[in-house]
């Protein structure tokens, strides 16, 4: 949903297992990019203005591997020439 490059701040929207709806996740990254898998250790808060999420200490990302996933990760504009 949001990363910036400059800190690798992130703020994603996810699927986790064990979630029905999409969930909320902060923290850092050197990069990311949509239909990545990730596996995040932390801790859930309930944030003031932005309600519950999961505060990651730890973010790591993996290409997918199912074909949505490789959709999305190709239409991200992550490599030059493929995506919109």
């Amino acid at each position: 949903t949001f990363h910036s490059s400059e800190s690798g701040f992130c703020v994603l929207r996810v699927k986790a297992r064990g979630h029905r709806d999409l969930e909320t996740v902060v923290g850092h990254a050197a990069m990311i990019s949509a239909g990545e898998w990730v596996t995040a250790a932390g801790e859930w808060v309930n944030d003031r203005t932005h309600g519950q999420q999961f505060r990651a200490r730890f973010l790591k990302t993996a290409a997918p591997a199912s074909v949505d996933g490789i959709e999305k990760y190709l239409g991200s504009g992550m490599i030059r020439g493929i995506g919109p």
